[in-house]
């Protein structure tokens, strides 16, 4: 048996390029793209539960796959997919009861999910004779996954409930916020800007992204200029347990109280629109204070993921981003940078999708 595992994951389709590039932040390791939404990494066997625990983490993952076999441009007879299936040993399944499901990304093939998921049982019960077919209580869940660029044929070891946040959201918070990210926005920022460390969100509104920092075994500081805010953030980390790993402090981001490179990553949503300059020293932009007065509180090689509306930020037009529609025409960008020592490092994510940054 080979020391090495080949993993697929599969990927919200709203936004797929942020949820391969989020699985690469949080794995600290490459993944080759199969499909817009489907990737694909090799991973130690050793280590398997301690990446599928970082993939639950994770919030755009949808399903994780052990691969069996893989194609790129299937066609779209079901015969295809037997022969896929034969193609590999199911040492696994011998003696053991399973089940075949089918999920086509795109509506591709045309070929009901039915007729698939039979063509490929047939294939591995051709290759391995002991396998016996339940559906209803089967130990072993096989899955295609399929759309016109690649077909992947694998055993599901982790599907997340999409709505394990849910308790986390404005309505269950002791303090709530107008502008306050979802649990779902809050922790993507943090996923993005990296493993481990100290992190900082110097508009820190309601605590959001602290409280998911702190939840994922990070220390958290977070900073606000509003009196009112920082003691309602306080509130909510000691109501989410969080208070002994998250700090709350009053404070200005265009003057932060904190030394240089204390800090190994930054997350934050600025304000945007009035409020942009609204109580900031000097009358900056808040996204301006983010990233001159963040790059000297970050330590070298630090990341920075934040939210940022384009029309704010011309440099954005150069670069890749991906953009979210709030509300009418206000449009912005998840961004990525990292702290080199001639300065920002762009590392932004590709554009493909929209997502609702204030849903539920």
């Amino acid at each position: 048996m080979s020391e090495t595992l080949r993993l697929c994951v599969v990927v919200s389709g709203v936004q797929p390029s942020l949820g391969l590039q989020e699985v690469e932040v949080a794995l600290e390791r490459p993944v080759e793209r199969l499909d817009d939404r489907i990737g694909a990494m090799e991973v130690q066997r050793g280590l398997l539960e301690t990446v599928l625990a970082e993939l639950f983490e994770c919030v755009l993952v949808q399903e994780v796959l052990s691969v069996k076999a893989w194609c790129s441009n299937p066609p779209t007879y079901p015969s295809f997919y037997k022969e896929l299936a034969t193609k590999t040993e199911w040492f696994e399944l011998a003696n053991r009861d399973f089940a075949v499901s089918v999920r086509k990304l795109g509506g591709y093939p045309p070929a009901s999910s039915v007729t698939l998921a039979a063509a490929v049982a047939d294939g591995i019960l051709e290759r391995c004779k002991e396998a016996r077919v339940n559906l209803e209580r089967p130990e072993v869940r096989v899955r295609l996954v399929v759309s016109k660029r690649a077909a992947v044929i694998g055993v599901l070891l982790l599907r997340p409930r999409g709505d394990r946040f849910r308790f986390r959201s404005k309505r269950y918070k002791v303090f709530k916020h107008p502008a306050s990210l979802t649990p779902e926005d809050a922790k993507l920022l943090v996923n993005l800007s990296g493993r481990g460390g100290v992190l900082l969100d110097p508009f820190c509104g309601s605590g959001s992204i602290v409280v998911e920092a702190c939840l994922s075994g990070l220390e958290a500081v977070g900073l606000d200029v509003d009196l009112k805010a920082a003691a309602g953030a306080r509130r909510n980390l000691v109501f989410f347990s969080c208070d002994a790993r998250g700090h709350v402090v009053v404070g200005d981001a265009c003057l932060p109280p904190f030394r240089y490179n204390s800090f190994d990553k930054i997350a934050t949503n600025p304000p945007y629109g009035r409020s942009a300059r609204l109580h900031s020293a000097g009358g900056r932009y808040a996204y301006e204070c983010l990233l001159d007065e963040g790059f000297k509180i970050l330590k070298e090689g630090g990341r920075i993921a934040y939210i940022v509306p384009l029309s704010a930020d011309r440099q954005l037009s150069e670069e890749n981003w991906f953009l979210i529609r709030v509300h009418g025409g206000l449009t912005r960008a998840f961004v990525t940078r990292v702290k080199e020592r001639g300065g920002w490092r762009a590392d932004s994510v590709p554009g493909n999708g929209f997502v609702d940054a204030y849903r539920g």
